[in-house]
């Protein structure tokens, strides 16, 4: 017993202590270096979002004065714009207060399909030039009082899509005492040239009809869209099969057949490693919308007596349909994000038990990314009804 004495607290001597790691970012030593982000790809413009990195303690403007911006496409000059953006619309909603202003954002506007709450933070520029797979893209930042900042990259070629499969599935999960079912649907996307070497991005695009039809002949209709929720069951089975929350805002243009990248993973992007892929498919599980019929009945408020009562009867229509966003990304794009999702789930540093990890940037002389990817988009399937078993 003596002898085991000395490792038991050997032992809550490790779990109960902490260590201090004091680091300090390289150049910021120096003071403030550009952070730089841009993702592109073959869309029709391509953001190009320019901020400051500055030591904590630092003080001054937090935003850059940029005295030019180049990009070039296989050598060619593009043309810049600064993106300027327009005053939030103003409205509210009678049964719900909550709304955005210009000072207090509550309920997310969009403007041109992207929230106000995100543009308002950013720094940025665009170019429509043309951009297609193979094109060589450089990129020059220069601000005042500030170091200039370079990249290049490589756009990759389109993924070929050979054959889709997609079957629903249901499961009984259970989680400790409670037990519930999943549903969702099993894809299996053969792709052609599909190399270890490549990188790849997945998205499910998702819409749903809504009718309603009262039996007092009145019909409503309202539409739902999103995003399905791509289902990690092994964390283990893939490199990086992870939820994309660039942090800070990595972009990928708007107009990617209506997707956009945000910092909260509010959309649900997977990035995956081409290692993982077996014999050239890749293999995923999607939550989706669903169609279905059926019927319900409603409630109609009584004033006189203050009370809800039995309106009716209705029939649901649900049509719902989905399509995939398969993506070819570089493997900087890739790094990038692999950096912000380890740093994001480092949970023992979080406790103090291990260094912070490094963020990754291929931008010489300061922060960020110049990311670049291709977008193949399949046409709307229309979605089963939900499975029962």
């Amino acid at each position: 017993m003596k002898l085991r004495l000395p490792f038991i607290f050997l032992i809550l001597g490790c779990c109960l202590c902490s260590c201090e790691y004091n680091f300090y970012p390289e150049g910021l030593d120096k003071g403030s270096k550009l952070y730089v982000q841009c993702i592109a790809g073959n869309s029709d413009t391509t953001y190009i979002n320019i901020q400051k990195a500055m030591g904590i303690n630092s003080g001054g403007e937090i935003m850059p004065d940029v005295e030019s911006i180049s990009l070039k496409i296989n050598g060619k000059e593009s043309s810049i714009k600064k993106y300027v953006l327009p005053d939030p619309p103003e409205y509210t909603y009678p049964d719900y207060p909550y709304f955005e202003t210009k000072d207090s954002p509550v309920e997310p506007i969009y403007i041109d399909d992207l929230p106000y709450y995100i543009l308002k933070r950013y720094n940025m520029w665009y170019t429509d030039a043309p951009i297609k797979e193979g094109d060589n893209v450089s990129l020059e930042v220069r601000a005042k009082g500030m170091e200039e900042v370079s990249a290049s990259a490589k756009v990759p070629q389109e993924v070929v899509v050979k054959e889709i499969k997609a079957s629903p599935r249901c499961t009984t999960i259970t989680d400790f005492d409670f037990t519930y079912r999943e549903t969702y649907m099993s894809f299996d996307i053969s792709l052609e040239g599909a190399s270890p070497d490549d990188y790849y991005g997945i998205t499910v695009m998702q819409e749903q009809d809504n009718i309603l039809s009262y039996d007092d002949g009145r019909v409503e209709t309202y539409n739902n869209k999103g995003y399905g929720r791509i289902i990690n069951w092994s964390e283990s089975d893939s490199e990086i099969m992870s939820e994309l929350q660039a942090t800070g805002g990595a972009w990928i243009d708007s107009y990617y057949n209506g997707y956009f990248i945000d910092s909260y993973g509010a959309n649900s992007m997977k990035l995956v490693s081409g290692n993982i892929l077996k014999d050239g498919h890749l293999q995923f599980d999607c939550s989706i919308f669903w169609s279905e019929d059926h019927e319900s009945t409603y409630a109609i408020f009584d004033e006189d007596t203050n009370m809800w009562v039995d309106g009716g009867s209705l029939t649901v229509t649900r049509d719902a349909r989905y399509k995939l966003l398969i993506y070819k990304v570089s493997p900087e794009f890739f790094r990038f994000n692999k950096a912000q999702y380890l740093l994001e789930t480092n949970y023992l540093a979080e406790l103090g038990l291990s260094p912070s990890t490094y963020s990754y940037t291929n931008i010489k002389g300061g922060f960020g990314v110049l990311g670049t990817l291709t977008c193949t988009a399949t046409p709307w399937y229309p979605a089963p009804a939900e499975p029962e078993q």
